[in-house]
């Protein structure tokens, strides 16, 4: 990855000086708060701060401040008011840059924090020769017992117990009853049922799936440029076995927000899933970076990596971080045995290997006794490799051979003869056929969206009319032919500068083809808005794109399951947004109907 330059940022917890300690957790979201938002901004590097730590006097903390600044803050509130202190500091100077005092009602707390958000990159702007200010973007309004419950339920998901679960979606159920709009809420849900599916309640493994699934479906709904929602739906696509899509929604991520280590880690994690082992070990030593005092299981990221990279030596190194029996993720001693089998220490590749089978037959078999093939397949179900891993050469080992090889998303064979491809609805199903392969599906609204894209190449759709909504009620034109095909040509050239661009991993060149799409498909849209006017945050046009995007790459992800070739193409070919098109690498002929 290629550095940008940027000014480094630290966010310190602030002090909280309340005389009632039940409002505490307003105080130690806030900051957190801050640092999320100012992680938006690409111009930034903002260093996460561990909860304990007040003074920037640590050497770890000096040398990633290099030149940059930190904000320190008191936070005082009472049932009704609150009143903030900040100061903006130059860390090598340790000079104070600006300070400011801000008041309000507690109910208005989301409010502050915009003032001040706005007002810590008002004073960095002028460090630098872009405008960060036009960055910001209003973020929807919250109703502030909407925002208490969601802090409580996130409180309760970093327990990581089915109990502190249940009592998370509680507080998530609670505040979409006053906000039912709250995207995050709806991403708390998710997460609440994720951590079910796939940590903790492995007897409910469909019904956890179902939840964490359609819960995210609302979320991206409501708020598609969320960096964690679309992470979210990332991994729920990985676990699916839907690999091209996950990736979709993790390159989504990054592109919103690539600043948040919160999201970078676990990112990293699932990319290797992907087999993208090199560019996961770069996102996950960004993270290191943006939170030099991580203090999670870092055996089972970077160790991780390294693992599947077959760097066994440094994937070894991490395992001083681990205790052996007190894993939080189950397979982790699995991981450490494997490592050890490669290093040929098998005293402790053994010791590692009970571990993790006694963790199985506590955490998973409820304490039964179980054959060792068992807790094999389940390693196999929690671990969604695309392609091969390298604990295949380990199992097959530690299993005396009964092991045979990892099951991977299989592939369709290309045949040698070309035949038509289709994609048509039929009385009770769908018919898709490609490259000589043929399967079906059952009835889903992205797929009248596909078909309509496959039957008209390069043609750009916008969302409202694939929603089925009209463009302007009277009829009238908001932009001329020619005006239309002037926009459509710089669009499609823009599409495949920033193809190009990505294919060279040339993310500096990216981000300025990315901000120059987004302007003129902005622009694009406001011309084509109902009634010729500017579109507002959460719009109508808003709504339609983001529940657009979602049901096309729905579609495209069912697809993948039932038939990997189509889905890989599909999911190239096929761009979402304001403006939908399907822009085959190579001419590709279909029958729709």
């Amino acid at each position: 990855m290629q550095s940008d330059p940027y000014i480094t940022l630290a966010v310190f917890p602030f002090e909280d000086l309340s005389s009632s300690k039940e409002l505490g957790i307003f105080c130690r979201s806030f900051s957190e708060d801050l640092m999320t938002e100012l992680s938006r901004f690409r111009q930034l590097r903002v260093v996460k701060v561990p909860p304990h730590m007040v003074s920037p006097d640590s050497p770890k903390l000096s040398e990633a401040l290099q030149n940059g600044y930190y904000v320190q803050g008191t936070f005082r509130s009472d049932k009704e008011r609150v009143r903030i202190h900040v100061q903006l500091y130059d860390s090598d100077k340790r000079r104070l840059v600006w300070g400011q005092r801000l008041e309000d009602r507690l109910t208005a707390l989301t409010d502050i924090q915009d003032k001040l958000l706005k007002s810590v990159v008002a004073v960095l702007q002028q460090q630098i020769h872009q405008d960060l200010l036009s960055k910001i973007k209003q973020r929807p309004k919250v109703a502030f017992n909407a925002y208490e419950h969601w802090l409580y339920g996130t409180e309760e998901l970093k327990k990581a117990s089915v109990e502190a679960d249940l009592k998370a979606r509680e507080h998530f159920e609670k505040a979409l009853q006053i906000q039912p709009d709250y995207a995050l809420a709806c991403t708390g849900m998710s997460l609440s049922y994720f951590n079910e599916w796939t940590c903790q309640l492995w007897e409910r493994w469909d019904v956890s799936k179902t939840g964490a699934y359609e819960w995210a479906q609302k979320a991206i709904e409501l708020d598609e440029q969320n960096h964690i929602v679309a992470m979210v739906l990332g991994r729920i696509f990985l676990y699916e076995g839907s690999y091209h899509t996950a990736e979709y929604y993790f390159r989504r991520s990054l592109m919103l927000n690539a600043n948040d280590p919160d999201t970078l880690f676990p990112i990293a994690l699932y990319l290797v899933y992907l087999d993208l082992g090199k560019e996961a070990l770069e996102w996950f030593e960004r993270g290191l970076a943006l939170n030099p005092y991580y203090n999670g299981n870092l055996f089972r990221l970077g160790g991780f990596i390294y693992f599947e990279l077959g760097d066994y030596e440094k994937a070894a190194s991490y395992i001083e971080y681990h205790q052996i029996g007190k894993a939080k993720i189950a397979d982790t001693d699995a991981y450490c045995a494997a490592t050890f089998y490669y290093l040929q220490q098998y005293d402790k590749m053994q010791t590692y290997w009970h571990a993790f089978l006694d963790i199985y037959r506590n955490l998973i078999n409820k304490g039964k006794d179980f054959d060792e093939q068992e807790a094999i397949d389940w390693l196999l179900k929690l671990n969604p490799h695309r392609r091969k891993s390298n604990l295949e050469g380990f199992l097959r080992f530690i299993s005396q051979g009964s092991f045979q090889e990892y099951p991977v998303q299989k592939t369709v064979r290309e045949k040698e003869t070309v035949r038509d491809n289709f994609f048509v609805k039929e009385t009770a199903a769908w018919k898709f056929c490609y490259d000589g392969a043929t399967v079906q599906a059952s009835d889903m609204k992205g797929f009248y969206d596909l078909q309509k894209m496959l039957a008209c190449p390069r043609q750009l759709f916008h969302c409202a009319e694939l929603m089925g909504s009209a463009l302007d009620s009277s009829g009238e034109k908001l932009m001329d032919e020619k005006a239309r095909r002037q926009y459509q040509q710089k669009i499609l050239e823009l599409q495949s500068d920033i193809e190009e661009a990505e294919h060279r991993s040339d993310f500096a060149h990216l981000e300025k083809l990315q901000e120059e799409y987004d302007l003129l498909i902005d622009h694009v849209s406001r011309l084509l808005n109902l009634k010729g006017k500017s579109r507002e945050t959460g719009g109508a046009v808003e709504k339609a794109r983001a529940a657009v995007t979602w049901r096309i790459r729905n579609a495209i992800a069912r697809i993948e399951r039932h038939h990997p070739l189509l889905g890989a193409h599909l999911s190239n070919a096929v761009k979402t947004g304001t403006l939908c098109s399907y822009k085959p690498d190579r001419p590709v002929q279909w029958i729709t109907s």
